[in-house]
């Protein structure tokens, strides 16, 4: 069996980024911010980054406000996510994860991005970088500031309630 794509992961999943073809097939769109957006959320609020295995470059670089050398490689980042979440769980931190958007001018409008709350207060921005069909880099960060951005109200992964995970 092969190594699974982007469309693999977005229609095993179900959360409604695949592009399907008038036949029923699924077209293999490029990876949008859009996209990396909703599976870096999903990803956080379930406390599983093999969510997002997929769809990471091979060198993705993440930089974050809280380590202080950027994580490179895409091992790296996995391994550093499940200490992550396991710590989540540890301590019984409610961390959330919920699609938005960067504030933006007349023309080009903003960027996809999500911001990161945990236990009610507003964490960080973090933006994706795309290139071809991977995740190449993920910056958290308080630029753009959290509340300039346009929350959707949507976090993948948890109920209507935003108390529970699906």
């Amino acid at each position: 069996m092969g190594a699974l794509r982007f469309v693999d992961v977005v229609v095993g999943i179900g959360i409604g980024i695949g592009r399907v073809r008038d036949n029923g097939r699924v077209n293999e769109a490029p990876l949008t911010e859009r996209d990396a957006a909703r599976l870096w959320a999903l990803a956080y609020n379930t406390h599983d980054a093999s969510v997002i295995a997929p769809i990471l470059a091979d060198d993705v670089r993440v930089m974050s406000r809280w380590v202080v050398n950027d994580l490179v490689g895409r091992d790296r980042y996995l391994d550093y996510l499940d200490r992550k979440f396991r710590t989540f769980e540890t301590v019984g931190s409610v961390v959330r994860a919920g699609l938005a958007e960067t504030p933006g001018d007349a023309e080009s409008g903003g960027r996809p991005c999500v911001l990161l709350e945990q236990d009610g207060t507003l964490l960080a921005t973090v933006l994706f970088d795309v290139v071809g069909s991977a995740l190449s880099q993920v910056t958290l960060s308080v630029h753009p500031p959290p509340d300039a951005c346009a929350g959707s109200g949507e976090y993948p992964g948890f109920t209507e309630d935003l108390r529970t995970v699906n």
